[in-house]
């Protein structure tokens, strides 16, 4: 048996209750909420990712079509 310095009895004697912290309904709703709106910002994000990339891909075509037609010949000094 262990003694301590303090009057309280030790945790492997049973002195001291643990307290284990439930998470009530109001918590678990508020983390799934919490979580899904972490989701969809994800989702968001990445579609407006891929839009961006997508135009700017678009614009980078037609800017080659444009040079490869000749008529953008006059801004280089031809």
């Amino acid at each position: 048996m262990m003694t301590g310095s303090d009057n309280d009895p030790l945790v492997e004697e049973g002195g001291l209750n643990v307290t284990r912290h439930r998470l009530t309904i109001w918590h678990k709703i508020v983390f799934f909420m919490l979580g899904l709106i972490s989701a969809l910002t994800i989702c968001v994000l990445i579609r407006l990712s891929n839009q961006l990339a997508s135009d700017a891909e678009k614009k980078a075509l037609m800017h080659f079509r444009e040079l490869s037609s000749g008529r953008n010949a006059h801004r280089f000094g031809h």
